[in-house]
């Protein structure tokens, strides 16, 4: 959430940094006060000693933005997105036609994203696939199973997952697994 709310801020102003009206209506429904209040306003990153996270993860994910973009202008129609959290790439990037997206993350995280979105009749562009596992299981197995086609040239975003949230040996097989 923490992450969401900083992307809501750094969509705002003249010259944002990136574009995702999705980060606030998903800081909303959740409903966390203190993250409620930064998107209102009527608190700032600063009082918190974070003055820095809107621009730190507006850049972050402008810079992953931008990678798709370019994955998909030198013809990638194939995009992974391990771990997506909050973030609505599917559902607010430009895509092109017969792209293919799957979104791993655990299920409860992707099941309450994908129904809040779709009861604000909020859809993808693309074909989306959204896949409910653990990375700690076999995800590359339900991928391919999910339509995943492993011949073809993919792009792989792992925003932020490579940062704690999982132990040094999972993070290793979901390396290994994301490169077979």
């Amino acid at each position: 959430m923490m992450a969401a709310a900083a992307r809501a801020v750094a969509s705002r102003g003249l010259d944002p940094v990136i574009d995702d009206p999705f980060a606030e209506v998903l800081v909303r429904a959740l409903g966390m006060k203190i993250f409620t209040q930064i998107v209102d306003g009527t608190i700032e990153f600063a009082e918190l000693g974070a003055e820095w996270f809107p621009h730190y993860f507006g850049v972050r994910c402008r810079a992953f933005d931008d990678f798709l973009g370019e994955a998909c202008r030198a013809g990638i129609r194939q995009a992974v997105i391990l771990a997506s959290g909050l973030d609505c790439r599917a559902y607010r990037l430009d895509w092109p036609d017969a792209m293919s997206i799957y979104e791993i993350d655990q299920p409860d995280v992707i099941d309450w994203k994908k129904d809040l979105l779709a009861s604000l009749r909020y859809t993808s562009a693309a074909q989306h696939c959204c896949l409910g596992i653990d990375l700690r299981r076999d995800w590359t197995t339900a991928s391919r199973q999910a339509g995943f086609d492993e011949a073809k040239p993919t792009a792989w975003i792992a925003e932020g997952l490579l940062i704690g949230y999982l132990p040094p040996s999972a993070q290793d097989e979901v390396l290994d697994g994301s490169l077979r």
